[in-house]
């Protein structure tokens, strides 16, 4: 079975990735921004998407450039253009956080060009990454269930930035809507902004990749069956549903396909239960082993959201179920996932032409499981206790909480890094001697 490209941009999404989260943690810890009190302030707004646009969507998309392509068995449309969506996303991302901050109440002088220009930026990025992940899925039709919770992600992607620029638009130049239509933009629009955003862009593809990244790193059977394909449509016709009504105003049906929506989840969290029973592999790596707590975080997300079906009253709960789906279940996975991605993709690069050839060192052993695991440790703990603070409205434990999840998230970087930058002759190899001809020649990843 022929391989595919290794490919050159996933690195750095996974760089800016990481850097995005480290300011969005050192944001909240610093106090600028307190989502306890209004939603709407500019470091508010400009911390939520350092975490939904700098961290998530861009490492969601780094994985993405590399894994559709081992999804489908095909190469990916244009390396290039992997690029020009990295760098559209950056400059565009860039901008929205100025352009918050020079919203009224802001740091820097009122300019009203910032934010909308920014969020073009961004839609253009998030389009071009669509339509170049959208034509390499299509190489590969009839597709497997991985690839339908992908591309179904990657729809509600173009649908999320499209109605952020309209409440960008809103924000900065209100004159051009009726004060209806900036009533309907501000509440109706704003709900289904996020349930867009975190159910269907970042969850439906997170269920996706990872179905694939756990099914392959503990040697389980990839073939779902029929409970996952039951937790696919219930989740991806409830999300639909409920993104429809919420913008008409119509919350009796939106209710409705929230429940289907949490119907379907559910039925993923018991396939992934049942991925784990069924694999081969007994002793799991950090990845999978600490990849369980995102998967229960998602569970008490789910009854936590019964909770807001029943009760839409209380405030605090909703505000801390989002910070816990994004920093506990999204960017939970995302971290652990990526302690393997990253030192996989770095032996490959490194020694996957040696293979065969010469005593290579492990996977494995580009990391340190032993010292690193406690980082994580130091991670979660601190995600959940920020969240029992947004709870019960304790601002200064929430800060200090996120002030632990910044120096857990330091520590997470540096093993990174050290995965992708430590020296071939320290891990027991001899440095390879290439010529030019060999600098310019694919890695392939093999996808058997």
């Amino acid at each position: 079975m022929h391989g595919v490209r290794l490919s050159r941009w996933s690195m750095s999404y996974f760089t800016v990735a990481i850097v995005s989260l480290l300011l969005a943690e050192l944001l909240w810890a610093s106090g600028l921004g307190n989502p306890l009190q209004h939603l709407g302030n500019p470091w508010v707004l400009a911390g939520v998407h350092l975490t939904t646009i700098g961290f998530l969507t861009v490492i969601i998309m780094g994985a993405l450039h590399q894994f559709v392509p081992v999804l489908t068995k095909t190469e990916l449309a244009s390396q290039g253009w992997s690029g020009v969506s990295l760098g559209s996303i950056v400059v565009g991302l860039a901008g929205m956080v100025l352009g918050f901050l020079a919203l009224p109440g802001g740091v820097i002088a009122e300019n009203t060009w910032l934010l909308p220009a920014g969020g073009a930026l961004v839609v253009a990025g998030a389009v071009i990454a669509a339509i170049n992940l959208g034509v390499t899925l299509k190489r590969a039709w009839p597709w497997q269930l991985p690839a339908w919770l992908v591309a179904s992600g990657l729809f509600y992607l173009v649908v999320t930035v499209l109605a952020g620029l309209v409440l960008a638009l809103s924000l900065t130049v209100p004159q051009l809507f009726t004060q209806s239509q900036l009533m309907v933009i501000g509440n109706r629009g704003l709900e289904s902004h996020i349930v867009g955003g975190v159910i269907g862009w970042l969850t439906l593809t997170v269920m996706g990749v990872s179905y694939k990244l756990l099914a392959m790193f503990t040697l389980s059977d990839e073939h779902r069956g029929l409970l996952g394909w039951i937790a696919y449509i219930a989740a991806a016709v409830g999300i639909t549903e409920t993104w429809v009504c919420r913008w008409a105003g119509l919350n009796i049906p939106a209710n409705i396909g929230w429940f289907v929506t949490l119907a379907g989840l559910s039925m993923y969290l018991l396939d992934m239960r049942r991925l784990y029973q069924q694999r081969k592999r007994r002793h799991l790596e950090l990845n999978a082993r600490y990849g369980v707590i995102p998967l229960m975080i998602l569970a008490v997300l789910i009854v936590g959201s019964l909770n807001v079906l029943f009760d839409s009253s209380r405030s605090r709960l909703d505000v801390a179920l989002v910070f816990l789906a994004l920093y506990g279940w999204l960017g939970g996975m995302a971290l652990t996932q990526l302690y393997k991605i990253i030192p996989f993709l770095a032996w490959i690069n490194r020694f996957g032409s040696r293979m065969g050839k010469q005593k290579t060192p492990r996977v494995q052993d580009l990391v340190n499981e032993l010292r690193d695991h406690y980082a994580y440790i130091v991670y979660f703990i601190a995600i959940i206790l920020a969240t029992g603070f947004l709870l019960t409205g304790w601002f200064p434990g929430f800060r200090l909480a996120m002030a632990a999840a910044f120096l857990a998230t330091i520590d997470i970087a540096r093993a990174l890094y050290r995965a992708a930058h430590s020296p071939a002759t320290a891990l027991g190899a001899q440095p390879e001697q290439k010529t030019k001809s060999q600098d310019r020649a694919p890695w392939r990843i093999p996808t058997h």
